[in-house]
């Protein structure tokens, strides 16, 4: 789950010119300026995996014990 966050995150800023100015930007100063910078966006993608995962699986069907 924390690798496919890390790549999507990965895909949205190399994807879009914009986005990868911004983080440019942002973060000149230091590999952990960058790290810092995009901690947000990966929290924010883990958890739309996790809520993905969890709407995926639904309710069960099947009785308690089967």
């Amino acid at each position: 789950m924390e690798q496919a966050a890390a790549l999507l995150v990965q895909t949205i800023f190399s994807s879009d010119e914009r986005m990868l100015t911004l983080l440019k930007q942002q973060t000149a100063s230091s590999p952990q300026a960058v790290a810092e910078f995009l901690r947000p966006w990966y929290q924010a993608m883990l958890m739309m995996i996790k809520n993905a995962e969890d709407f995926d699986q639904g309710p069960s069907l099947r009785p308690p014990g089967i």
